[in-house]
């Protein structure tokens, strides 16, 4: 079940194969997943040590905040926004219960990957085979990931785990897997033209090249991944500005955001507290801000603004005291206790919500499961025992293999 939840919800059933929809499969999944968790032997007792974490409790308040935002609406709306962002907290409520032992976290990290997979290689396939629902022709999947920049923050939250988790596994056919999977990342950014998604990808791989090497090996690398990146962030920009020619050059852009962004302001300004309500903004901007015709019901093109304007800075506290304490919980300098969760799974994390944290302020997409993925992740660093005789410092040398005691579904047995 383990790997099962996590690869059931980013594939998409119900959107994948909408005859599915009316019977609410990731609802009846999630139901079965909570079941299932609170059966299996001690994973009560557990619960509620990773309930009482920061990460969960912040992630808490902000559902609980989304919901008030829209209180000047009556009942309806604010039971809308609970169905609506009650579903992130089932989701790391749900896996977090799943996720009783390393072998667990394997087994989940493992589905993520999988259902990534599906999501990524669908979007490489529909540019291939030049698939109508594109615009553009630019790499979209569907769901949540049609849009091209969506698309790559699930590439961006699934790569570094896909890459660290080389350093966890002896199956050379697993390993060949998973530098598959890198590849059908990168080949998935290229082709989705998007921006946001190249400077993303530059800056994890500097960041994930940064932490596995040291001495001169790390040097150089650097110094060459920094021209091969610069030359692949020209060439994106040059060729996105050539697939919108004449229609959205990298200037209208950049007015376009500008014109979204002094919207925002404006709406702070009249709502500090709790905004327009939570997703609103699209339906609201103009009457605070002239808009030009083409920014009418757009969203503000910055997650954070998007959570201000939505639910005011309450709930842009609330939403960054999340992220803080993600990055708190993977990183070993600010982490109290140590932790059961491999040095290469939780330096992933770091990487992943750093480069996401950033991402984010170039587009808005405050529903992405990236978060809330990097939830789960962050509460079991913080709660899975362990580590005992295990360094707590992340080596700037590639970690050593972690033997396992299971065969996880992708990563394989070790011996």
């Amino acid at each position: 079940m383990a790997f099962l939840y996590p690869f059931i919800v980013l594939l998409q059933p119900g959107i994948l194969w909408p005859a599915l929809a009316p019977y609410k499969p990731n609802l009846i999944l999630s139901a079965a997943a909570a079941l299932y968790g609170i059966s299996r032997p001690g994973a009560s007792a557990q619960l509620g040590g990773k309930l009482t974490q920061p990460v969960f409790i912040w992630l808490a308040f902000y559902v609980g905040v989304q919901v008030i935002s829209v209180y000047y609406g009556g009942r309806a709306p604010m039971l809308e926004m609970l169905t609506f962002w009650g579903t992130y907290a089932l989701f790391v409520l749900v896996s977090d219960l799943l996720i009783t032992d390393r072998n667990q976290l394997y087994r989940f990290i493992a589905g993520m990957l999988a259902g990534s997979a599906v999501v990524i290689l669908y979007g490489i396939v529909a540019v291939v085979t030049h698939a109508p629902q594109l615009e553009g022709n630019r790499a979209g999947a569907y769901g949540m990931y049609e849009n091209h920049n969506d698309y790559t923050f699930l590439i961006l939250m699934a790569l570094p785990f896909a890459y660290m988790g080389l350093q966890l596994v002896r199956s050379r056919l697993v390993k060949l897997l998973l530098l598959g999977f890198v590849a059908a990342c990168l080949i998935g950014t290229v082709l989705s033209l998007s921006r946001g998604g190249i400077l993303g990808l530059v800056m994890m791989l500097g960041l994930l090249y940064w932490n596995t090497t040291s001495g001169i090996r790390r040097a150089l690398g650097i110094v060459v991944l920094g021209v091969v990146g610069a030359i692949g962030v020209a060439w994106q920009f040059a060729a996105r500005e050539e697939n919108q020619l004449g229609h959205y050059t990298l200037q209208d852009s950049e007015t376009s955001r500008y014109e979204l962004w002094r919207a925002a302001r404006k709406i702070i300004e009249r709502h500090p507290l709790l905004g327009v309500g939570s997703g609103r903004f699209q339906d609201y901007a103009r009457d605070y801000a002239e808009l030009s015709h083409s920014n009418i019901g757009k969203v503000s093109h910055n997650t954070y603004l998007e959570v201000a304007t939505g639910s005011g800075l309450l709930g842009l506290l609330t939403f960054l005291m999340m992220l803080w304490h993600i990055v708190k919980a993977s990183s070993d300098r600010w982490r109290a206790a140590p932790s059961g969760v491999p040095p290469p799974l939780r330096l992933a994390t770091q990487v992943c919500v750093w480069t996401i944290m950033v991402r984010a302020m170039l587009d808005a997409k405050t529903y992405d499961w990236s978060f809330y993925f990097l939830a789960v992740i962050a509460i079991v660093i913080a709660t899975l025992p362990g580590g005992e005789n295990e360094s707590t410092e992340t080596s700037a040398r590639p970690s050593p293999a972690v033997p396992l005691n299971a065969r996880p579904a992708v990563y394989g047995r070790r011996s």
